[in-house]
């Protein structure tokens, strides 16, 4: 931050300069020049590597133009194309969607409700679900092979349940639960037994009769989806193998992962409870397992992360665990048996960006140099050449050649706005490409942003803050806060990228509002140390870290006590609920959306992973509850919440109106018929619209 400057000379510069504002020497930012200007110009966005040499860049300084970038020895060469030439470097796709049905070159596939088309690795078949059952299609003659034959309602084969896409396999796959084999002959999918899964409904207002839908949804306790693992062949010419396990034991499978020569599956399994983790390989001619790998931890273990299994051509895995309270990677042989431990230390791995065999070596993200930081690090399969390729204070996004020659990093930080370099695996500058600076507008006082960390109350961990003070601070002023979060385990909210453009965050600062975010020890900042302190109380250690960033704030920044707003949804609108309910003399306004109220009222599979078993942690659930602390309520609350939300029920908002309204206490509530876990178009609108209000009127005086 740039300090205020002594009176007389601001005097002085006031009569040189009347157009000048204290603010840094800089010109004043007002409204009407925030609707004209940008703060930094629009970054090339790289999009794709053609060889080992050379990839495709689209730049949209005023309009939009396509380049590809050569390095050609010590020189770069940039080439402006035409945008017929830059679609040449895409291959068509073979299979797409249209109005839900299925091409394959642009020939229809017969059939109505086909879902999640996936073609097989050597293009001759696709695979797909029809009404819960899996099928499959030779391309060279349009025949069609059903390869189960009991599915509906109830019984799922290739389809996940609601509950396991969610919290398992991950929305991206959109419900799938099939996998082809690397040699396309076979095909392992998920057959999901829901009929013993409780039915919830979920009621809407339109129309004469209105709506009602049922979703399988088990919430903690709760019996959950009973899932086998089958391998059928794509032409269905032998029976379904089922994998040797009994559905009927309370478990959960991960994404199953095949064997790079197409024989064997590895299977990722968890116990109810979610604190033992198992590798299974599976034959799967027999179906016959054999348990391979294992680690238990005393809180939990997290099968929902995509990449956990990464199999080397020879059929070596490198897998990723949190089991030394960080999450590192780990060499396995083919049998499962541990080789060598890749990473180490007090930080924890955030992806894998890609794996060179030839050379031994595999590049990752990271939070390891700075607590806010995303750096960009190489180590060998030995562990031993552990290497930053990325440099200063800031955030890297990286697009590695595909030889793992080179990499372009596009980075930034609070203070700098985004910028793209080109360097080698070696850590050696190639190239500067890009640089979205815009100067002619850093005459003008933008709001300024910086990273702040404070010492939690028992001085174990130095908690980030994201900060932007109001333009033309005044040390002397007290100020409204303004705090976004979400605080869930592993989430983050603070991470160094530039955030200078954000026009919103410019005119509240220029209204005079600080606005910051927090994160807890149970962020990814602090692996799975940090997270294990949440178990079986949720919102405890959240609410409390949070106070001690309140407390900072109000001490050293000039934060308005009595105007304190956290705002968050989902899994924020449950913090910022229990937030104002548990600490109501510090958090005195509140924006909650989508917001889980009771942990007894969401997924079972969430749920029970951070709280345990209902049964085992009665008491854990009750103080996790924001309901029970209803009568504690002092400041202003808006609650909102989607009529149909799925995800998160509308239940858990009427549960804690109740509460409210038995106890007597003034809140505001939002309901948006017909919207889910998130609300969109006019609804969306209405709910940015809906914030602002509450913002200017309570926190702004305005």
């Amino acid at each position: 931050m740039n300090k205020l400057f002594n009176f007389k000379i601001l005097c002085l510069i006031g009569a040189l300069l009347p157009t000048v504002s204290p603010y840094a020497q800089k010109l004043e930012l007002t409204h009407e020049i925030l609707s004209r200007v940008q703060q930094s110009n629009t970054p090339a966005e790289i999009v794709k590597w053609i060889d080992g040499n050379s990839f495709l860049v689209i730049k949209k300084d005023g309009e939009t133009s396509y380049w590809t970038v050569k390095i050609n020895g010590k020189n770069v060469i940039e080439t402006q194309i035409d945008r017929s030439e830059y679609e040449k470097y895409f291959t068509p796709e073979r299979l797409v969607v249209k109005n839900s049905k299925i091409f394959v070159d642009n020939e229809p596939v017969e059939g109505e409700n086909n879902r999640n088309p996936q073609l097989s690795p050597d293009g001759k078949y696709i695979a797909y679900t029809r009404n819960s059952d899996l099928y499959s299609l030779r391309l060279s003659d349009k025949k069609e092979f059903r390869l189960t034959f009991d599915g509906g309602n109830e019984i799922m084969n290739g389809y996940a349940s609601w509950v396991y896409m969610e919290e398992i396999l991950g929305r991206h796959t959109h419900y799938r639960a099939f996998w082809w084999s690397p040699d396309s002959k076979n095909i392992a999918f998920f057959r999901t037994d829901d009929s013993k899964t409780p039915l919830f409904s979920i009621t809407d207002s339109p129309g004469q009769h209105g709506y009602i839908e049922t979703i399988r949804y088990p919430k903690p306790g709760d019996p959950n989806p009973e899932v086998k693992i089958g391998i059928a062949d794509c032409e269905g010419n032998s029976k379904t193998v089922w994998a040797d396990f009994d559905s009927a034991d309370d478990q959960y499978f991960g994404k199953p992962c095949w064997t790079p020569s197409g024989k064997n599956l590895w299977v990722q399994w968890t116990n109810r409870k979610q604190n033992c983790y198992k590798i299974f390989d599976v034959d799967i001619k027999s179906g016959q397992k054999k348990e391979i790998y294992s680690e238990t931890q005393d809180t939990w273990i997290d099968i929902s992360k995509d990449d956990i299994i990464n199999f080397l051509s020879d059929g070596r895995a490198i897998i990723f665990s949190d089991k030394s309270k960080y999450g590192h990677l780990y060499l396995l042989d083919q049998n499962g048996k541990p080789v060598s431990q890749l990473t180490q230390g007090e930080y924890s791995v955030l992806e894998i960006i890609k794996i060179d065999e030839k050379n031994k070596t595999v590049y990752f993200t990271c939070f390891k140099d700075n607590v806010a930081c995303r750096d960009f690090y190489k180590t060998s399969f030995d562990g031993t050449k552990l290497q930053r390729l990325s440099f200063g204070d800031c955030s890297h996004r990286v697009s590695m050649s595909p030889d793992a020659k080179y990499f372009v990093t596009t980075y930034s930080s609070f203070q700098t706005p985004v910028k793209s370099d080109l360097y080698d695996v070696k850590g050696k500058l190639v190239k500067k490409l890009y640089d979205s600076r815009n100067e002619e507008n850093e005459k003008y006082g933008w709001a300024q942003t910086e990273l702040i960390t404070v010492t939690s109350d028992d001085g174990k961990y130095r908690l980030p803050m994201r900060l932007t003070r109001p333009v033309n601070f005044d040390k002397n002023k007290k100020y409204p806060v303004l705090i976004d979060i979400y605080g869930g385990p592993s989430a983050i909210s603070v991470n160094q990228g530039w955030i200078g453009n954000s026009l919103t965050l410019n005119r509240y600062a220029i209204d005079g509002l600080i606005q910051v975010s927090f994160d807890h020890r149970g962020s990814l900042h602090f692996g799975k140390r940090g997270q294990d302190e949440m178990y079986r109380n949720l919102g405890k250690v959240e609410v409390a870290d949070y106070s001690a960033c309140v407390k900072w704030l109000t001490e050293n920044a000039s934060a308005d006590p009595e105007r304190i707003c956290i705002r968050g949804f989902s899994y924020g609108g449950y913090i910022t609920c229990y937030s104002l309910l548990t600490a109501p003399d510090v958090f005195t306004h509140g924006i909650a959306g989508g917001s889980v109220t009771d942990w007894m009222l969401y997924d079972a599979p969430y749920t029970e992973r951070y709280m345990g078993l209902p049964d085992d942690n009665s008491e854990g659930y009750k103080k996790s509850s924001t309901i029970v602390y209803a009568q504690n309520l002092k400041g202003k609350l808006l609650i909102t919440h989607g009529l149909i939300d799925e995800n998160v029920h509308a239940q858990n908002t009427f549960q804690l109106v109740n509460a409210l309204e038995n106890a007597d206490k003034y809140f505001e509530l939002m309901l948006y018929p017909s919207e889910r876990h998130g609300y969109g178009g006019s609804k969306g609108l209405h709910f940015r619209n809906l914030q602002e209000k509450f913002i200017y009127e309570y926190l702004l005086n305005k």
